[in-house]
Parts: C-alpha cells; structure tokens; sequence
C-alpha cells in the first residue's frame, strides 16, 4: 500500500510540474515563439524551443482550439484555445485531463483562479498576478503581468507575461525559459538569429549598448537590457552602493542582437544599486535607485 500511494505522489508530482510549461499568446495563425529552455540540476543544458499557430481548428469539450507545432524542429503538436471565461487554454491529447488554463484576456493586478484536475490524487494550482509594472521590451513600453503558481505540492513558479508578446520569462524549480524573438501578426520582434523562417530581417548591430534600466526608480522589479555587436558570454551582477556584489543575474552566452533580464528586488532596502554589463569585450556599469 506504501509502495502504491508513493508511485501516485510522484506520478502526481510529474504530471502537475508537466503543466506548468511555457504556452503561448496571442493566438493567432503564423504567430510564433523562440524560447530558450536552461535546464539546472544533474541534467542541466540548454534548449531551443519553438511554436508556431497553425490554422488547423480542433473542437474540444466545446471549445475551438488552434493547433500548435512544438519543439526544436516543430515535429510536436499541441492545442491552444480560449474559454468561455476568456481564459487562454492549453489542451495536450497525451496528457489525462489537460487543459491548463495559462493566462487571461483581461487580466488585472490581483487576479487568481486555481486549477484543479479530475485525478483525485492532484492538488490544485494556483495562479496569481502578483504584480504588474511597464517596462521596454523589443523597444516598446509594455505593462508587464507577473504571475506566481503554487500548491501545497509542488515549488512556487513565477512567470512574467505581457499581452502583446505572451510570456517572456518564466522561473520554474530546476528550469527557466526566456522568450529569445517572437513573430506576432505578421510583425518580426527580438533575436532575429533565432525565429527562423522570416523574410524581413532587421540590421544586425554594430554597438555594445548597456541601456538604462526601466522603470527606474523601480519597485521592486525592473527591467535591465543590453545590446551584443557580437556573441558572446554575459554577466549582468548587482552591486549596493559599497561596491559589494548582491546578485549574478545571468551568466551565459547570448548570441548578436537585444536581450534583457528582469531584476526583482523583494529582498532588498532602498536606495541605490549598480548593475554591470560584463562581457567577453566589454564592460559597463549604470546606477538605478530602489524605492520601497
């Protein structure tokens, strides 16, 4: 009977942390994503993942749901749908009972709703948007929408999404996808080395540019950007105003083009900080203030 309740927990445990996975928005066919996948832990790499909107309509429990090609090479396919309740949906035909409900059409501050699948087994999720700031992502202002998921089961997630692009970020236990480019109605955004595919390509820069954080003074998130002339490793770290190091908040390697991070900032005081663009060639550093 132990052995039988334990291989429920983890199937439990395995297929909820399997629904918390990037989905996307808005739906519409041609829209697709560029998402890069860091893996931590015993297994840690990095992958890139990609979904187009095909225009292949499924009717499911009443709801019309526009296919989806998934993965590396797009050989996966995948349903996503909006309900009734105008939430964003997303339904996997491998999966018992799947449909997640990711996002919102009119989503506010201080929104939650929970999830809970018919395993009895299942404990239910929960979603809330904690937060909302704007920021510059691809050179536009947007609002930002921070949601945090959780149950008394799995660790806390966080995930950063905005109407126009979809998510950018999303922070999971062991894992952390970052929107690299995206093609939304037509119009190309981001890492043009990434969405593939595209006829219309944008100028590749000339410049290492350490941009401004925004909002800045910010609380307690904010959004710090940069610009490669060139591929490269980056280090972006925050620094108080002694000089002492708080934070790395990325350490990897990023390709030619604009990227940014977002910077939260809950466990700090106020007052001012440093962050330092730190690069295979080049290094910057910019002050931003904190205001709690």
């Amino acid at each position: 009977m132990k052995k039988l309740f334990l291989i429920l927990i983890i199937f439990t445990n395995t297929y909820l942390t399997a629904q918390v996975v990037t989905a996307v928005a808005p739906l519409k066919p041609g829209n697709k994503w560029v998402y890069q996948e860091y893996l931590a832990g015993d297994y840690a790499h990095s992958n890139t993942y990609q979904y187009l909107i095909t225009d292949s309509i499924k009717v499911i429990n009443g709801i019309s749901f526009y296919a989806a090609r998934v993965g590396r090479d797009l050989g996966y396919t995948t349903y996503y749908g909006v309900t009734s309740e105008q939430f964003y949906v997303k339904y996997d035909t491998i999966m018992y009972d799947s449909l997640y409900k990711y996002f919102k059409l009119n989503i506010n501050k201080d929104d939650t709703w929970e999830q809970k699948w018919n395993n009895v087994f299942s404990p239910i999720l929960y979603s809330t948007v904690t937060d909302t700031f704007s920021a510059q992502v691809f050179g536009k202002n947007t609002l930002i929408y921070v949601i945090d998921r959780s149950d008394s089961v799995i660790v806390s997630s966080r995930e950063y999404w905005t109407k126009e692009y979809g998510m950018l970020n999303g922070l999971y236990e062991q894992e952390e996808d970052i929107l690299k480019g995206c093609v939304i109605d037509g119009v190309l955004y981001g890492d043009t080395n990434t969405v593939v595919g595209i006829d219309e390509v944008d100028k590749l820069p000339s410049d290492f540019i350490l941009y401004q954080n925004y909002p800045n003074p910010f609380n307690p998130n904010t959004v710090i950007s940069w610009q490669l002339a060139v591929g490269s490793n980056v280090q972006i770290k925050i620094y108080d105003l002694l000089g002492r190091e708080i934070k790395t908040l990325t350490n990897q390697y990023y390709s030619v083009g604009n990227h940014s991070v977002i910077f939260n900032a809950d466990n700090l005081t106020s007052g001012t900080y440093f962050y330092r663009l730190i690069t295979n060639s080049f290094v910057q550093t910019k002050k931003m203030l904190l205001i709690l």
